[in-house]
């Protein structure tokens, strides 16, 4: 349904474009949840606004790589170009509801216009739609709802009126940014029980983008693992949560609390992410690997497969299971 092939996407600056991802590939099949996990600043978001057409200005640009939705190559046409060609296939749901939303604007005259604007040749009625989307993302008394503005629906209620929103024209992939951020564990839970009921009533693919492992083992049926703008790990959900073979894969575990070992402390990643003005050669995360030979510091860095679907960009990748080498 969707396929990522390569792309850069870049600063451009002086003389030499600063790569805020490089390389990224991966692929999402039809109905599938794909997670795409890493620290604050590793590229996941900017990826998800390059898959969009929505970076933010034009010194931000797709240097190299493609975008693929169905077969179509959509990575430089603007949403306004896509709609025109019938490849408006791809709908997200933004970070942080209350600034995505207008808060001057009752939150049903919000859903209707992009119904209005992308949904024109269906014929469908706004109004009759915008409830029916009301309905289906368990919003109550829709009609009441429709009526209110941002600032008097929780957290939890904006963030289900931004799902109606990205479903409102049956896209066929839904980009989630970190939807559950700011809310909290209960809300949280609710909000990933409804993409997933969503994704099987709509038959919809989901790329869903967290720093957040637990979200991930929840949701996800695969997963990337991003660092310094580059995949470093991809595998089943399963096979990486019982077996990851990165190095900063097995950190971002070692940073989670375990309710069995209550009495030993957390073993954060030393240092922090490189700046993109100073990724070193060779591996990105060697400044910060305890497994680091000088073979890590230069040269190209090899995909290596260790069982079926499960690649990991590492010379001295762990394997053995979660407790391996920490």
């Amino acid at each position: 349904m969707l396929s990522v092939q390569d792309l850069t996407v870049s600063v451009i600056t002086g003389e030499q474009p600063l790569d805020i991802t490089r390389a990224v590939s991966f692929d999402i099949g039809p109905g599938e949840i794909l997670g795409v996990v890493g620290e604050s600043g590793c590229g996941k978001s900017m990826t998800s606004l390059a898959i969009m057409g929505l970076l933010p200005s034009k010194q931000i640009a797709v240097q190299s790589g493609r975008v693929l939705l169905d077969g179509s190559d959509i990575t430089h046409l603007t949403p306004d170009q896509r709609v025109d060609v019938g490849l408006s296939g791809v709908s997200m749901i933004f970070q942080e509801p209350m600034t995505s939303l207008n808060p001057v604007m009752r939150v049903g005259a919000q859903i209707m216009e992009a119904l209005r604007v992308h949904d024109r040749e269906n014929g469908r009625d706004p109004f009759a739609r915008t409830r029916e989307l009301l309905d289906l993302v368990h919003i109550p008394d829709a009609a009441l709802q429709m009526n209110a503005y941002p600032h008097e629906l929780s957290g939890g209620m904006r963030q289900r009126i931004m799902i109606a929103i990205a479903l409102a024209c049956n896209p066929k992939i839904l980009v989630a940014d970190e939807p559950t951020t700011a809310l909290d564990v209960t809300v949280q839970s609710q909000i990933l029980n409804l993409i997933r009921e969503l994704r099987d009533e709509l038959s919809m693919s989901v790329l869903f983008i967290t720093h957040d492992l637990g979200v991930v083992a929840q949701l996800a049926d695969r997963v990337c693992v991003m660092y310094a703008g580059q995949v470093v790990e991809t595998a089943d959900v399963t096979q990486l949560f019982e077996n990851p073979v990165h190095p900063y894969t097995h950190g971002l575990f070692s940073c989670l609390p375990d309710p069995g070992r209550r009495a030993e402390p957390l073993k954060p990643i030393p240092g922090q992410a490189p700046l993109l003005i100073d990724i070193p050669p060779g591996c990105a995360f060697a400044p910060r690997c305890a497994d680091v030979t000088e073979i890590c510091r230069s040269g190209t860095l090899p995909w290596e497969s260790h069982s079926s679907g499960h690649q990991a960009r590492c010379h001295h990748p762990r394997t053995g299971g979660r407790g391996n080498g920490q």
